[in-house]
């Protein structure tokens, strides 16, 4: 089908960035869960994007992002804010086009396990603000000052492009699947894979799952209307905790079918079952889709579902500590 989303985002970009960034990245299978579905009553199949390369799907966009500069832009250095893993997959994407200087700004609550793997790849940390919105602020201010490449976590063309890779591979390896669910923090990854896939077939139905703390997607998709900032609850979701970008919101008002937002309670079950049944320790933020299933938020009675599994970067200690 030919998927027209005018000059919001063309589909073909996607295919573009999977040409960019094959060599730096690993195509991650699609894994039949038969534990899952006898649990769930569908037929479900794993995205492990928990076992991508610096243990989290980000790092598909910013290599695609990254990859697409020019050396002069490179040379200017490169700033982003991110409350974790975008951070972990922009230092890393830096180490492979001549490591510019990179300056990232992270809330001053930031995840120590997830920032202690950013600085493997030695980055320039700058700690500002009790939120990703400060964080934001400034990294915004920084880039306007010294003309440093922003890498937005999820509002630049190129970030989506490269998430719509995994949307790609799940389409290749289950052309019949019938239901994608995909966690939603800022909207990069679910516009990505939607359009990805809607592209290849319409029949396709696109959920997205977020914290009810932090309901941007869910609240914009109702409104009509970007909710960019948002009052922000706490959750162990701290990977989705953020409003919805301009960009997704455009994309996803013509792609996405359904959302749905999940309880922390209902959250650290399906984190349970993860390790329960398949022996995956993952974060909260990737999570959510299982619970929206387990709950019954989901409908899927009988369908081939395939749930996006974004990521594992957790402190050991915290983990067991959420789901004893």
């Amino acid at each position: 089908m030919k998927l027209d989303l005018g000059d919001v985002f063309d589909p073909s970009e996607i295919w573009a960035a999977r040409n960019r960034i094959k060599q730096y990245i690993y195509r991650t299978p699609l894994i039949f869960s038969d534990s899952l579905s006898k649990l769930t009553g569908s037929e479900i199949y794993i995205k492990p994007e928990c076992w991508q390369r610096c243990g989290c799907f980000k790092v598909r966009g910013a290599v695609s992002h990254v990859s697409s500069l020019t050396q002069g832009e490179l040379d200017k250095g490169l700033v982003t804010a991110s409350s974790g893993n975008h951070a972990l997959a922009v230092a890393f994407a830096s180490t492979l086009f001549g490591r510019p200087p990179t300056r990232i700004y992270v809330p001053e609550d930031a995840d120590p396990a997830k920032v202690k793997r950013i600085m493997e790849w030695e980055p320039e940390l700058i700690y500002h603000g009790n939120s990703f919105f400060d964080a934001y602020k400034e990294s915004r201010r920084y880039e306007k000052e010294t003309g440093a490449t922003f890498v937005h976590s999820h509002g630049d063309r190129r970030v989506i492009a490269g998430q719509g890779t995994i949307g790609l591979e799940v389409m290749e390896d289950l052309p019949d699947v019938d239901t994608i669910i995909v966690p939603i923090g800022g909207g990069g990854l679910i516009s990505g894979i939607s359009v990805a896939a809607k592209t290849i077939s319409d029949d396709i139905r696109i959920v997205g799952v977020e914290p009810s703390a932090a309901p941007g997607a869910y609240t914009s998709l109702r409104d009509g209307v970007a909710h960019e900032e948002i009052e922000i609850e706490e959750s162990i979701a701290d990977g989705l905790l953020g409003g919805f970008g301009s960009l997704p919101f455009q994309i996803c008002s013509k792609t996405v079918d359904e959302t749905h937002l999940v309880e922390d309670s209902e959250i650290i079950e399906a984190m349970r079952a993860f390790q329960r049944e398949e022996q995956l320790m993952v974060e909260a933020a990737s999570s959510v889709g299982l619970a929206g299933l387990m709950t019954g938020k989901v409908e899927a009675k009988g369908e081939k579902v395939v749930i996006i599994v974004t990521s594992r970067n957790i402190d050991a200690a915290r983990y067991n500590q959420l789901i004893s």
